[in-house]
C-alpha cells in the first residue's frame, strides 16, 4: 500500500493547534536530560514542513543539529527554522525502509502526529534502535480515539466516531496502524527497554477561532463515515454541516484527544 501523505495546506492549518496543545509537563525532564554535555543531535521523523522543529528547537538549550526526515522533499523545503543560525539538514527517505542508521547518529529522536499511522512492528523496531543508540525519544500528538463535542449531542456523533476510529486502524503504508492505541503502545515499548517515560494528554481544544481547522476535520471525518456507512450518506452530510455551523456560531467546542510521550534512556550505569 502507498504511504499516506499530507499536503502543506493541512499541515499549516493544524500547526497553531498542535503547538498550543502539546504537553508542557514533560519539558522540564527533557531540558534537564538534554542539558547534559554532548547532546546536540535531533532526528525528526516524518518532519513534513517543520512544525515540530519550530515548536521544539526554542525549548532546547545550547547547540542543536537537526536532521529532518520525510519522504516528501517538497514539504521539507518549507521547513523554516525558528532561528537562522540553527543547523538543519534534510534527508529524503521513506520511513518504511527503516531508520536504524539515522537513529544511531541521534541523541534525541522526535516526531509529531506519526505514531498513530505506524504498525506495532514498526514501533517495536524503532524502540529497539533507540535503545541500542541510548537515544531519548519525544513523540507528540498521537491520536487517542476520543472526540468530544460540548453541549447537546448529535445522534450521529457516535456513528461517525466509530467509523473514524476503525479507519485510523487501517493500513497507512506500514501495515495495520496502531491508531488510537499508539500512545500507550509506545509507552510500553520503551518501558520494556528500561526507559523512564512520561505519557501525558495533549488534546486539541477547538473553538470558533479554529473554524477552518474544524471544517477540514469534519469534512474528512464525513468522507470516512460515508465510505464506511454508504446507506447513511445524507445523514452524515447533514451532521457535517450542522457541526461546522455549531463551531462557527460559537455554540460548542470540539476536543480531539492526543497523547505526548517522552522516553528517556536509563541512566548510564543503571539498569
Amino acid at each position: 500500500m502507498s504511504l499516506e501523505t499530507f499536503d502543506a495546506d493541512w499541515l499549516a492549518l493544524r500547526e497553531s493547534a498542535d503547538h498550543r496543545s502539546r504537553a508542557g509537563g514533560m519539558l522540564t525532564p527533557l531540558r534537564d536530560w538534554w542539558s547534559e554535555p554532548g547532546r546536540t543531535r535531533v532526528l525528526d521523523l516524518g518532519a513534513g514542513a517543520g512544525s515540530n522543529l519550530r515548536y521544539l528547537a526554542p525549548e532546547l538549550s545550547g547547540p542543536q543539529e537537526w536532521t529532518l526526515v520525510d519522504h516528501d522533499q517538497g514539504l521539507m523545503s518549507r521547513a523554516r527554522p525558528p532561528v537562522p543560525e540553527l543547523a538543519v539538514s534534510t534527508h529524503c527517505q521513506d520511513l518504511r525502509e527503516g531508520v536504524g542508521a539515522l537513529v544511531g547518529r541521534a541523541d534525541l529522536v522526535t516526531a509529531s502526529a506519526l505514531l498513530d499511522l505506524v504498525s506495532e512492528a514498526w514501533l517495536s523496531a524503532l524502540a529497539d534502535v533507540c535503545s541500542e543508540a541510548r537515544a531519548g525519544a519525544l513523540f507528540a500528538l498521537s491520536y487517542d480515539g476520543r472526540v468530544e463535542w460540548s453541549g447537546e449531542a448529535d445522534p450521529a456523533d457516535a456513528a461517525v466516531l466509530t467509523a473514524v476510529n476503525r479507519h485510523q486502524r487501517g493500513d497507512k503504508g506500514f501495515g495495520a496502524a496502531l491508531g488510537p492505541s499508539a500512545g500507550p503502545a509506545a509507552d510500553e515499548a520503551f518501558r520494556a527497554h528500561g526507559y523512564r517515560t512520561w505519557l501525558l494528554p495533549s488534546p486539541w481544544v477547538l473553538e470558533s477561532a479554529d473554524t477552518e481547522l474544524v471544517r477540514a476535520l469534519v469534512d474528512g471525518w464525513a468522507d470516512v463515515a460515508m465510505e464506511r456507512l454508504p446507506g447513511e450518506r445524507a445523514r452524515v452530510r447533514e451532521w457535517a454541516d450542522a457541526r461546522s455551523e455549531d463551531i462557527a456560531e460559537g455554540r460548542v467546542r470540539l476536543t480531539v484527544g492526543h497523547w505526548d510521550l517522552l522516553a528517556l534512556p536509563p541512566d548510564e550505569g543503571g539498569p
